[in-house]
């Protein structure tokens, strides 16, 4: 035997289709020219099975010789085979009770011999180089135990693992249930589940801190002030100290972190006044117009230290497409350590439509499966390498109407929620939700004594729509944004219908050094 074919099993295969040409009409019993390695027998089988076809029930070996007798190069092959007498033997000799067992290893070694053929090693399921006869008589039996199916099995469990060793999802985790439980257990309790502070202890509650691995989309209208609070937010991760009015002096921070701001709509030179106000608690038209005060302007120049000192990166990128976004965060988290990343706002751009329609060979595809595509790849920017990342988008027409809203506002797609772990619509309250309120400002404000202790009136309110990270979805925070210096003062948390939800502040000190 060699080359993977066993001669003697062929000459059993054949002899008991001239026996029982019906062998051929079995489904089960699927045989071609390709399970027969040498031309002579490719030849044979092929006269037998054009005989079949023709509706010969009969066959012998007159009748294959009469049948290649018309094909000259074909006959010739036959004949010096001495074709007329090995038909003859094989019809004399075979056994149809044992066609099963012969046809498998037919097929078995026409598997091995395609296998091959592609560059597979078949060494693991039969081995044509062994010589130790021990070795070769337990192969042997091995392989007469074996299935096509269990062939297949064996060598495709072979492309998987090589799979696994270089394409294989970067972000896959495959264990055991029972590995690990009573490390990660215990380990809540020296580090609970949470990422560094976000600007107010309510939203640490509900949303665990700024946790990496995670993205959270924030969708608005225009002119609330997205980008200004995302600034706010990413300078406030990014600084070691800010000027607190309050006390008129400055805070140290645990420490900083590094934190990346991608702007597609404004200059780096028109976010840094944003960036002195919200550190220093200056208000930012005063530093636009020149006209701080000289303990202002110290302030500032303060601010502009700490700022300088700060690993806070800006990229402006207003030509953007998906793969130039990706690439820029990846560029910052290999080359600047980043591991939080502010990205203005997600919309379609003529870059995105070109880029995609170029990938979809000029087929065109929706805005909603555009937009969808956009924030999928940013989900798994933030499981690949382990960053949070904070976004927004537009919200349609409907927002001016909504009482409770939810991914229905989004603008272009709202399956852009589907992916992300965090999803808020913030939207202006209205009257209506200021006179739904009041009975909860006569509680908190019942006891307070001068009109300096009052709880502010909200400006902005947080429809907090989807949160993996608690049981807190389905509600609405109440903010009030100083917009001249966008520090952020959280008033509480309601249900949909106004409710006040009793919350315990979370707040988060040691996270940042533990991250570090």
């Amino acid at each position: 035997m060699n080359e993977l074919y066993d001669k003697k099993a062929v000459f059993q295969v054949i002899g008991c289709l001239i026996q029982k040409p019906a062998l051929l009409d079995e489904k089960e019993n699927w045989l071609n020219k390709n399970d027969f390695y040498e031309q002579f027998h490719k030849i044979v089988f092929a006269a037998i099975n054009n005989l079949k076809s023709q509706g010969v029930e009969d066959i012998d070996e007159i009748m294959i010789d009469s049948f290649l007798s018309s094909y000259d190069v074909q006959y010739r092959i036959f004949n010096d085979n001495n074709g007329l007498e090995y038909v003859q033997e094989a019809a004399a000799k075979a056994n149809l009770r044992n066609f099963k067992y012969n046809y498998n290893r037919v097929r078995k070694f026409t598997l091995l011999r395609t296998y091959k053929k592609f560059g597979f090693d078949v060494s693991d399921v039969y081995d044509t180089e062994e010589t130790n006869p021990r070795t070769r008589e337990e192969q042997q039996e091995k392989f007469d135990k074996m299935t096509v199916e269990d062939i297949v099995d064996i060598l495709e469990r072979k492309m998987i693992n090589i799979r696994k060793m270089f394409v294989n999802s970067q972000n896959r985790i495959t264990q055991d249930a029972a590995d690990g439980n009573i490390e990660q257990f215990e380990g809540y309790k020296k580090n609970p589940d949470f990422g560094i502070s976000l600007i107010g202890a309510l939203q640490n509650t509900i949303f665990r801190g700024a946790k990496k691995g995670t993205v959270t989309l924030r969708s608005a209208p225009t002119n609330l002030g997205k980008t200004r609070i995302a600034l706010a937010e990413a300078t406030d991760m990014a600084v070691d100290s800010i000027y607190d009015s309050t006390i008129e002096d400055w805070v140290s921070r645990q420490s900083s972190e590094n934190v990346l701001y991608i702007s597609t709509e404004m200059e780096p030179s028109e976010l840094r006044p944003t960036i002195w106000a919200y550190i220093a608690d200056v208000p930012e038209e005063k530093i636009r117009d020149g006209a701080c005060s000289p303990e202002e302007e110290k302030r500032v120049l303060k601010a502009i230290e700490i700022l300088e000192r700060a690993k806070m990166k800006i990229d402006y990128i207003p030509d953007f497409n998906t793969e130039l976004i990706e690439t820029v965060i990846k560029e910052h988290i290999l080359e600047n350590e980043v591991e939080y990343v502010y990205f203005d706002y997600v919309h379609i751009s003529v870059q995105i439509l070109e880029e995609l329609a170029n990938k979809s060979k000029g087929m065109t595809l929706r805005e909603d499966m555009v937009l969808f595509i956009f924030i999928y790849r940013l989900v798994e920017l933030a499981k690949r390498y382990d960053v949070y990342i904070m976004t927004a988008s537009q919200v349609n027409g409907e927002w001016k109407n909504a009482q409770e809203a939810d991914q229905n506002l989004l603008r272009g797609a709202k399956s852009m929620a589907d992916k992300v772990q965090k999803g808020i619509v913030a939207l202006k309250p209205t009257n209506k939700d200021l006179e739904s309120l009041q009975p909860i400002y006569d509680q908190i404000n019942k006891n307070r004594l001068g009109n300096d202790n009052l709880v502010k009136q909200p400006n902005v309110v947080y429809h907090i729509y989807k949160n993996r990270m608690t049981k807190h979805k389905n509600c609405k925070l109440w903010l009030h944004v100083h917009y001249d210096t966008m520090r952020i003062e959280e008033l509480f948390l309601t249900t949909n219908d106004y409710k006040r939800i009793s919350l315990d502040s979370t707040v988060i000190e040691t996270k940042r050094k533990q991250e570090s």
